[in-house]
C-alpha cells in the first residue's frame, strides 16, 4: 500500500527488465488489488531447477527487496507491505501424475495439472473442475476405481507437455553462457508475433491454453521475423529437449483433429448402456478435447 493512485491503474504480466544474472532471468508480474486504489500486488519469480550450486531461494527474496523499487518506481520506505508471500512451486515433467494406488486421485496442484510456465494450479482446477468433477462421480457410478481406471481421468496431454519446452527456454542451466538479453529477445519476438496475430493466438496462451492452430502460427511468425533466433534458442535449450518437444507438438495436431473428428459422437456416447465402457470412452473425448486446448472458450 503506498502507490500513487494514476501510477496504478496497469498491469504486467510475464515482464523482464533485466538481463540474465547469476544463470536465472527475473520475470514480474503486478496489478492494482482489489482493497484499495493505491494497493498494489506484485509478483516477482524465476525458473530454476534444484541444482545446489545456484543461489539460494533465501537470496531471490533479498533480491526482490533490492529491485522492487526499479522496477515499480517507488521507494520501500513509502510502501507498507501487507502480506509478503514466498515459496517454490514444483513442477514435474511427466504431467500430469498418473495415480499410484486404486481409490485414490490427485487433484489440483498434486495432480500436475498446472501449468509449468505459470504454475496456475487454481486455474487450471477451475479449468478442469466440471470434467473432475463428473469423471469422479461416473467413476464410483461405474466402479473403475482401479489405479488404470483413475489415470483416465487426467490423461496424457500434448498442450501441458508442449508447455514444458517453453520453461526450458526461459530457464538457464547452472553452467549454461546463453546471451545476457537470450530470454527478453525470445519474449519480445513471442509477444510481437503474437500481438499482430490477434487475441484468438494471444488470449489462449495467456491463459494457459496450449493449441495446435494458434501455436504453430506463433512459431512460423518468430521463424519468419527472427530466424536466426531459432537457433540460438536451440542451442541454448538443447537439441534432445527439442526433438521431444516435437513429438508432442505432432500430438497436439493429431489430438486436434481426433477431437473435431469426435466431437459429434458425444450423444451416442452418452447412450452406451455399460456404465464402465462408457466411462472409458468419455475419458478418451474429454483427453482429445482438453488436451488439443479445444475446451477453451
Amino acid at each position: 500500500r503506498g502507490y500513487r493512485t494514476e501510477d496504478n491503474t496497469s498491469s504486467d504480466v510475464i515482464y523482464t527488465e533485466r538481463p540474465i544474472s547469476d544463470y536465472q532471468q527475473i520475470f514480474w508480474e503486478a496489478f492494482p488489488a482489489g482493497s484499495g486504489p493505491n494497493d498494489r500486488t506484485t509478483y516477482m519469480f524465476t525458473y530454476i531447477d534444484a541444482n545446489q550450486d545456484r543461489p539460494s531461494l533465501a537470496s531471490f527474496l533479498e533480491t526482490y527487496w533490492d529491485i522492487l523499487p526499479e522496477y515499480q518506481n517507488v521507494k520501500l520506505e513509502d510502501l507498507e507491505f501487507l502480506r509478503c508471500l514466498f515459496g517454490f512451486f514444483p513442477t514435474y515433467r511427466d504431467s500430469p501424475l498418473v495415480p499410484p494406488f486404486p481409490r485414490v486421485l490427485q487433484v489440483g496442484d498434486a495432480s500436475g495439472i498446472q501449468s509449468p510456465l505459470s504454475f496456475g494450479g487454481f486455474g487450471a482446477l477451475s479449468r478442469h473442475l466440471g470434467r473432475l468433477s463428473d469423471a469422479v462421480t461416473e467413476a464410483v457410478e461405474a466402479e473403475a476405481l482401479d489405479a488404470t481406471s483413475l489415470g483416465y481421468i487426467n490423461a496424457y496431454s500434448p498442450g501441458l507437455s508442449s508447455a514444458w519446452l517453453f520453461q526450458k527456454a526461459m530457464s538457464v542451466p547452472v553452467g549454461g553462457r546463453p546471451a545476457p538479453s537470450l530470454i527478453n529477445e525470445i519474449l519480445g519476438s513471442n509477444f510481437e508475433v503474437m500481438d499482430k496475430l490477434g487475441g484468438k493466438v494471444l488470449r489462449p496462451f495467456l491463459q494457459d491454453v496450449v493449441q495446435f492452430g494458434p501455436l504453430a502460427q506463433a512459431m512460423a511468425g518468430m521463424t519468419v521475423t527472427r530466424p536466426l533466433l531459432v537457433p540460438r534458442i536451440i542451442a541454448s535449450t538443447g537439441v534432445l529437449p527439442v526433438l521431444d518437444w516435437t513429438r508432442h507438438f505432432i500430438a497436439l495436431g493429431m489430438y486436434d483433429v481426433l477431437f473435431k473428428i469426435s466431437n459429434p459422437l458425444k450423444p451416442l456416447v452418452e447412450k452406451i448402456p455399460d456404465k464402465s465402457e462408457r466411462f472409458y470412452w468419455k475419458r478418451l473425448l474429454e483427453a482429445w478435447e482438453y488436451g488439443s486446448g479445444n475446451d477453451y472458450k
